[in-house]
């Protein structure tokens, strides 16, 4: 357990130095550090919160909620730095997703999640 424990630690440093990690970090600490776009991501993530919890105890969602969170959603569809943002999050997935294909198919696992994904469509 030992070996896969430092393999495991070897294939983590080998992602951290990762140009699509790198990439990833580098815009996630430009929007921390840009205001006004930090202040849009937290705005739009806590209305979303709020209009989901409305919602899980079936509580009304007034109209000036709806429309906030459609203001919010459309500064976020025209920020740069939100576009960028999302666009180095979904290579950063994609590699992880990878990753993880990778390691499923050494399990012989990539067949049984195939007919799991059939089973949800029934």
């Amino acid at each position: 357990m030992d070996q896969i424990l430092e393999q495991a630690e070897k294939l983590g440093r080998m992602i951290a130095l990762n140009e699509r990690t790198a990439m990833w970090k580098q815009i996630q600490k430009q929007v921390a550090a840009d205001p006004a776009t930090a202040a849009i991501i937290q705005g739009y993530q806590g209305q979303y919160a709020k209009l989901q919890k409305l919602q899980a105890e079936n509580q009304p969602i007034e109209v000036e909620d709806k429309h906030l969170l459609q203001e919010l959603e459309q500064k976020m569809m025209t920020s740069e730095s939100v576009k960028e943002l999302t666009r180095r999050q979904m290579e950063f997935v994609e590699l992880m997703k990878k990753v993880k294909e990778a390691i499923d198919n050494q399990l012989g696992l990539e067949e049984v999640e195939d007919e799991d994904e059939g089973d949800d469509e029934e």
